[in-house]
């Protein structure tokens, strides 16, 4: 059975955007996303992790894009994949393929049924 995985939320600025949802959502950074963050040394187009460090609470990803309005929303959900065979359930209940993404990790983003873009994160 799938479960959710983490929540994305497309920002311009990881910097300003990091600490804010931190603060906001009261998940700390992972320790090299703070220090990244801190030291102002983001690589390009680089997320922050925020993660409960109890692991009661999804991820959540700060990801920044230069178009956050454009084609995928501001914030998109990650829904982690028990079984390969549920993807072809998801897609039988109406979601289609937009694209599949191989490296570093496997994924699938689909379109659900209102259009909406999500992540089906494929298991390990």
């Amino acid at each position: 059975m799938s479960r959710l995985n983490s929540i994305v939320i497309h920002c311009r600025d990881a910097y300003a955007a990091g600490p804010f949802w931190s603060l906001a959502l009261g998940l700390p950074p992972v320790p090299e996303d703070a220090a990244a963050l801190r030291n102002r040394t983001l690589a390009e187009g680089e997320s922050v992790l925020l993660r409960d460090p109890d692991g009661r609470q999804p991820d959540v990803w700060i990801s920044p894009t230069s178009d956050p309005d454009r084609g995928r929303g501001l914030v998109h959900l990650d829904i982690r994949l028990d079984d390969l065979a549920e993807l072809p359930a998801l897609i039988d209940a109406g979601a289609q393929v937009a694209w599949e993404v191989y490296e570093p990790h496997r994924w699938t983003v689909l379109a659900a049924p209102d259009g909406v873009l999500f992540c089906a994160i494929h298991p390990s």
